[in-house]
């Protein structure tokens, strides 16, 4: 739209006298009467918003990345985009989507244990467990713009059978999932398309480095391969915007779930309940986890008794959990949560494998134990938010980003209503985040 006006100023000479006066009239009108038959500043804009898995800051360092170094001349970017307690994946990929806390959108771990409804949450990315908050596609949708969601969570409500954005892919198995080629191919067919009901929205996830700093570590030659595949996906995205109709334009927002942090020494939680006669269901992984106590099982003596791991991990009760959490009251987050202190990671019972089950780790093995040659993890997350090492990759590059913009610090929340703005449409309700508005060209 701006386009057009520039054009018809142009057309009417050098800027002088009362030809420019009347052309700024004319433009005026023609503005007033676009805006008052619907079309909007950002009418023909699309956004592209691309979550990869576990991408921590640190892992560009000392890797060739071309385009994510031009978008640091040409659009903005973070080292520090903050994710939500527990820095864990499906809690983040939830907030990144919402704008919510996950007090609000309900989804407080990768596996947890919902009491009023008597199932488990297992990393199944399923709408239907969401408590009210809308994905950026459905509130998309809701107003009016076609959204597509690519192998992201709850991009399906599997109970009701809806998908909440008019293009998503199956909601199957992760294992099943299309690969990270897949993805990106048909996100470059529907950004190319030019059928008048093409998503305007285009929300796609990639697996990135998180597999491979799981096992392998944070700087080790299988992460970095990583980043450079992430890399070349998001230069295929920014040649496929360049190369748009002249009369289309299109943002690109790049960030991930959480950072990783090197870590060792193994929580067995398992191993802890059993030995001390704790009579609970424990959930979680990682730097996070909660324990349900049996009905008649006190929570004084299990808090005591876990307070003798002090240097491992913390106890908190729900209700008095730290203000960094957000995760609110509900009976989700169990009766007791421990956050762990890196490097020391938890490994909750229902995290094991069965063969662990059987070589006795969950009753005569060590309480908290080095791994070895166990297969144990390199990298971890789901820690204290404000550990620098949980941050993650934040870029934005495209039509209304501002040149050449280094933003201090963002919050995972924040992504939503920054990409609905850049759409020009409200964000879902509720929102917690704000827009990053450092990130983008002033508005005239």
């Amino acid at each position: 739209m701006r386009r057009v006006i520039r054009v018809l100023l142009n057309s009417f000479g050098d800027g002088s006298g009362d030809i420019m006066r009347l052309s700024v009239r004319l433009a005026a009108v023609l503005w007033s009467v676009l805006a008052a038959i619907g079309v909007a500043q950002a009418a023909e804009r699309t956004v592209i918003v691309v979550l990869f898995d576990g991408f921590a800051p640190a892992m560009v360092d000392g890797v060739k990345t071309p385009n994510f170094d031009l978008i640091k001349t040409e659009g903005a970017w973070s080292r520090h985009l903050v994710p939500v307690y527990p820095t864990m994946s499906l809690p983040n990929h939830t907030s990144f989507a919402t704008g919510c806390w996950p007090e609000h959108h309900g989804v407080v771990q990768n596996k947890f244990f919902d009491p009023d409804r008597g199932a488990d949450y297992d990393e199944n990315g399923d709408a239907d467990w969401l408590k009210g908050c809308e994905p950026m596609w459905q509130a998309a949708e809701r107003q009016g713009v076609t959204a597509a969601a690519l192998n992201f969570a709850n991009r399906w409500n599997v109970k009701k059978k809806v998908a909440l954005a008019s293009v998503i892919n199956p909601f199957v198995p992760w294992e099943e999932t299309p690969s990270d080629e897949q993805i990106l191919a048909r996100g470059l067919e529907l950004l190319k398309s030019n059928d008048a009901k093409r998503p305007r929205l285009i929300a796609l996830y990639f697996r990135g480095p998180d597999h491979e700093a799981h096992v392998n570590g944070v700087t080790s030659p299988q992460v970095k391969a990583e980043v450079r595949k992430a890399d070349a996906i998001v230069g295929r995205l920014m040649a496929g915007i360049k190369a748009l109709p002249a009369e289309r334009e299109a943002t690109l927002i790049v960030g991930t779930d959480h950072g990783m942090i090197a870590v060792d020494p193994v929580v067995n939680l398992g191993r802890i309940l059993n030995r001390h006669w704790i009579y609970a269901r424990d959930a979680g992984d990682g730097g996070s986890a909660y324990l349900y106590l049996d009905k008649g099982e006190s929570i004084e003596r299990v808090e005591k008794v876990l307070g003798g791991y002090s240097q491992a991990f913390t106890v908190y009760r729900t209700g008095q959990h730290p203000a960094y959490s957000h995760l609110g009251h509900g009976s989700r987050v169990g009766d007791l949560m421990l956050v762990a202190k890196p490097p020391y990671y938890i490994a909750p019972s229902s995290s094991l494998p069965w063969y662990a089950h059987l070589m006795g780790m969950t009753w005569f093995w060590s309480d908290i134990f080095v791994p070895g040659d166990l297969g144990g993890l390199k990298a971890s997350h789901g820690y204290d938010p404000a550990i620098p090492e949980m941050h993650g990759i934040f870029y934005a590059w495209g039509a209304g980003i501002a040149r050449g913009k280094e933003v201090a610090q963002l919050d995972m929340i924040d992504i939503h209503p920054t990409a609905m703005s850049l759409l020009g449409l409200q964000p879902g309700v509720p929102v917690d985040g704000k827009v990053v508005s450092e990130a983008m060209v002033p508005a005239p």
